[in-house]
């Protein structure tokens, strides 16, 4: 009985998770959202002089 609900969360879980990234595949607001927030949380954040000459060495 315990397998049955926890085999119905997970199925649930992942038909959430498809349906989610459909969304998010076919929103192009959130696809530019999501992409400027990566580059704004990887290497090319600007925080101040420091990163702008490690960026010199990255080109």
């Amino acid at each position: 009985m315990f397998s049955q609900s926890l085999f119905a969360q997970l199925c649930r879980m992942i038909i959430l998770l498809i349906i989610s990234l459909v969304i998010v595949h076919h929103s192009k607001p959130l696809i530019e959202l999501l992409a400027q927030h990566a580059v704004n949380s990887g290497c090319h954040q600007q925080s101040g002089e420091h990163n702008m000459a490690d960026h010199q060495h990255h080109h």
